[in-house]
Parts: C-alpha cells; structure tokens; sequence
C-alpha cells in the first residue's frame, strides 16, 4: 500500500510542477507515468492473489503474479530475525540530489529450508519468475514486484531466499508484505510449531 501512496504523491507533485509552476515539460511526463503506475500498482493490488497465504499445510508467496512457492511446514528448519540489505535511490542529506545508496529490511522474519529444498524447489521457481520478467508476464504483481534488490545487478529474488552464515532462507519482509512484524513472526511461529513435523529437537528451535 505504502508503494501505491508513493505513486500517488509522485502524481501530484507531478501536476504541481505542470500546472502550478507551469513547467509542463517536466511535470506532464512526470504525472504521466506516476498515473500509469499508480494504475497498474492499484489494479494488481485489487485483484492479485495475496502475497503471503498462511494454512496448516504451510505458506504460500505470491511471487509475480503467476508463478506461487508453497513452503511446508516440515520443511522449515527454524524460524530467526533477519536485516537484510538492499539499494535505493536516497536523497543526499541538505542537498535536492538523488544518489544510490544502501538501506535495509530490518528484523525479517526469515524461515531457514534445507540446501536441498533451495535447490531442488526454489530454484526452479527462480528460473521462472527470471523467464516471465522478460515477457509480458513481468506486469503481474506479487512479492518480486515490490521487493528491492541487494544492487543493481542482482535479482529481487535474492532479497526473498537469502543466505546468511551458510544458511537458507525464506524471508517474509513485513514491510512489503504491509503487516506488523511481531504479528507476523507470532502468526508464522504458531502455526510451525503446531503443524511442522521435526524429527529432532534441534530442527525446533526458533531465533
């Protein structure tokens, strides 16, 4: 929702700059393409399927529009807080220029799968989701969508399977996902400790 108000007030300055300033060669392309944006942004926001579904079978993310990763719940290994990196354009401090610089998603909570179930589940996954953002399914909406990468030549998806210390991940970065952060870890860790099937006590612990 957060990325649908940043359009809208993109809009606005936009119509500002054309009509108030009357520099309509900046804000008309400006408030054009914010208004396709914001379009595009509240259309998928209304009929997407959710980003996160959360059932006794497991989770499922939303990851494009199209292409869905189901996670059972027996395969989570553990459940921690994660900061994770990522690059955006940030405004210099006391200046109007813009630069590339890093922030982060901070306390995420991260579900940690097994180098097998990244392998033989995500990856495929990822290779799918690469294909569709070069053809017209790269206008669907889902977790990729809103996301941002760790640089600029990484994949969005990095930042939704990280590894950290030799470890898988599965992050769910409440920020994107619009939602609390402690409520999520509470709802996330109650149904894993419910549902999951671990066959040893380490596979039951939580960060």
């Amino acid at each position: 929702m957060k990325f649908i108000a940043s359009s809208a007030l993109i809009l606005v300055v936009g119509l500002i700059v054309a009509f108030g300033a009357k520099n309509w060669l900046l804000g008309l392309p400006v408030a054009a393409v914010a208004a396709v944006v914001l379009v595009w942004q509240t259309n998928g926001w209304l009929t997407a399927e959710p980003f996160l579904r959360l059932s006794p079978d497991g989770l499922r993310l939303n990851l494009d529009g199209y292409v869905f990763l189901d996670v059972p719940w027996r395969e989570v290994e553990g459940i921690s807080w994660l900061d994770i990196t990522f690059e955006v354009v940030k405004r210099r401090w006391g200046t109007s220029w813009y630069r590339w610089g890093k922030d982060q998603y901070r306390h995420v909570t991260a579900l940690q799968v097994s180098e097998a179930f990244m392998n033989e589940t995500i990856m495929p996954l990822w290779r799918v989701v690469y294909r569709s953002s070069r053809g017209p399914k790269r206008l669907g909406i889902g977790l990729v969508t809103f996301t941002f990468a760790p640089n600029l030549t990484a994949s969005r998806l990095s930042n939704i399977f990280p590894a950290q210390d030799g470890k898988r991940f599965v992050a769910l970065p409440h920020e994107v996902l619009s939602t609390d952060r402690d409520r999520l870890r509470a709802e996330v860790e109650a149904r894993w400790q419910a549902f999951g099937k671990r066959t040893d006590t380490g596979a039951g612990a939580s960060r």
